[in-house]
């Protein structure tokens, strides 16, 4: 069936033949490569021009078995999703009863991110890239917290990314 994973992962195929078919053969409509065509379990690695293009065809096709019989063949869609980015941003300083402006951006297949604390402050709305942090009297006491910019799991094997930002509170 269709799968998803992510740009630079490896996919392992799982197809099977029958009838009286003896051998297969996979192939693609993309530039990738198999570490070996003719088996059920083939593992394909997506080429850059593959990645680049976000989906790949991949097709199983039985060889031409004797007699009347023709070869046939099936496809799945093998979907690529870019590597997750996020970026919160450099260290920085702020003065105590200030809110701080955060300039945080997301990319590659995340679609949305979450910004977390270690302190006690507030967001105005944790789900923007470029939220307004509030410091606490608790986080002014701890001189600094550190603000953490997560992105969602993107589809397919791809992991969350984050990044972080030491927010130093001068009195």
């Amino acid at each position: 069936s269709d799968n998803t994973i992510c740009a630079g992962d490896p996919f392992t195929l799982s197809g099977s033949i029958g009838g009286s078919a003896p051998a297969l053969t996979w192939s693609t409509s993309g530039s990738g490569s198999f570490d070996n065509a003719a088996i059920s379990n083939a593992t394909y690695t997506p080429s850059a021009t593959d990645i680049s293009n976000g989906t790949v065809t991949l097709t199983i096709t039985t060889n031409d078995p004797a007699g009347s019989c023709v070869p046939v063949s099936d496809d799945m869609v093998l979907s690529i999703s870019t590597l997750p980015t996020a970026a919160a941003g450099a260290d920085d300083i702020v003065c105590s009863g200030s809110s701080y402006s955060l300039g945080g951006a997301i990319g590659g297949s995340a679609t949305s991110s979450t910004w977390t604390t270690s302190g006690t402050g507030t967001f105005n709305n944790p789900s923007l890239p470029n939220a307004i942090y509030t410091p606490s009297g608790g986080d002014v006491g701890t001189g600094t917290v550190t603000l953490t910019l997560a992105t969602n799991d993107p589809p397919g094997s791809c992991n969350a990314a984050t990044d972080d930002i030491v927010l130093t509170i001068e009195p």
